[in-house]
Parts: C-alpha cells; sequence; structure tokens
C-alpha cells in the first residue's frame, strides 16, 4: 500500500509533484511549443511591455491596465509554451532543463539591468536638461509614475520565460 501524506507539508508536496506531472506530459497546447510560436510570443510579449509605460502615460489607467493584462496574458501562453520551465525547482528538471533556465536567468538578468540602467540614466540626463533650462518643465502624474513602477516590477517576472522560450528549440509538430 502506498504512503499518504499524512501532514501539511507531504500534502503540499505531493499536490506540487502532480501539478508539475501535469505539465510536463500536457499535449493541449502544443501548437504553441513550437519554435516559431514561441518566438512569435516573445515578440508580442516585448511589444507590450514597451507599450505599457506609454499606454499608462498617453492613455490613461483604463489603457495601461488593458495592455498589462494583455501582457498577463502572453505571460501564460510563455509558461504554457515552455513547461514552466524557468520556474521549477532543480528536482523536476532534468541537466538539460536545469541549464537552460539558468542561462535564461543569467540572461534575464543581463537585459533587467541593461534596461533599468538605461532607464536611471536617461532620466538623469532629463532631470539635468530641465533643471539647468527654465524654459522647460517635466510634470508627471501618479499614473505615469505608475505605469513606469509596473514596468520595472513586470519585467524580471516576463523575462526568464521569455529568455527561455527564444533560445530553446521547440518541440516538433506531429
Amino acid at each position: 500500500m502506498p504512503h499518504l501524506p499524512t501532514t501539511w507539508k507531504e500534502r503540499k508536496e505531493a499536490d506540487l509533484e502532480r501539478k508539475v506531472e501535469r505539465t510536463q506530459t500536457d499535449q493541449r497546447f502544443q501548437w504553441l511549443r513550437t519554435r516559431g510560436a514561441r518566438r512569435v510570443v516573445v515578440i508580442v510579449g516585448g511589444l507590450l511591455l514597451c507599450a505599457l509605460v506609454p499606454g499608462y502615460a498617453q492613455g490613461g489607467s483604463l489603457v495601461g491596465t488593458s495592455i498589462l493584462i494583455a501582457t498577463w496574458v502572453c505571460w501564460l501562453a510563455l509558461r504554457v509554451s515552455v513547461r514552466t520551465v524557468a520556474d521549477l525547482p532543480d528536482r523536476f528538471l532534468d541537466e538539460r532543463q536545469r541549464m537552460l533556465r539558468d542561462r535564461a536567468y543569467r540572461g534575464a538578468f543581463v537585459i533587467y539591468a541593461s534596461t533599468v540602467s538605461a532607464l536611471v540614466t536617461v532620466g538623469l540626463i532629463a532631470f539635468i536638461m530641465v533643471q539647468e533650462n527654465d524654459q522647460v518643465t517635466l510634470t508627471t502624474t501618479w499614473v505615469q509614475a505608475f505605469g513606469l513602477g509596473v514596468f520595472v516590477v513586470t519585467l524580471p517576472i516576463l523575462l526568464p520565460s521569455m529568455v527561455v522560450a527564444w533560445r530553446d528549440p521547440g518541440e516538433v509538430r506531429d
């Protein structure tokens, strides 16, 4: 007779193993797991990320939130396409998947650090230009600042799955 989980921790672990097994063997979204489909989703996700700040800045809360929801839908599609490899613990991954995930996190860190550094640099340059010129004023609304904050918070969440989806050759369609 198999051991039945009795403690909360054992039940949680058994539930996680069932979810991972179901995710790794799922065949419903095979069309999304090809290299071409993955790259299209990555490009769409990148464009949506780039549209977040102007969406909030120019379109307001409604447009920005619509773009944010579309970005999260894209993130869910990415997670399905890579079978959540970017988010699984080591014990559920083989050596190739572990290497791919680790390289993806390294690449995602470089992209994120470069993006935030560029944003800070542009912000400092804009601040210096406005400070030295009395003819130019720079005003920011809370919605615009919120859009920038959402971008900075959402980017590192999406990047690992985006990098895995871009680098992994994908599965062959039947």
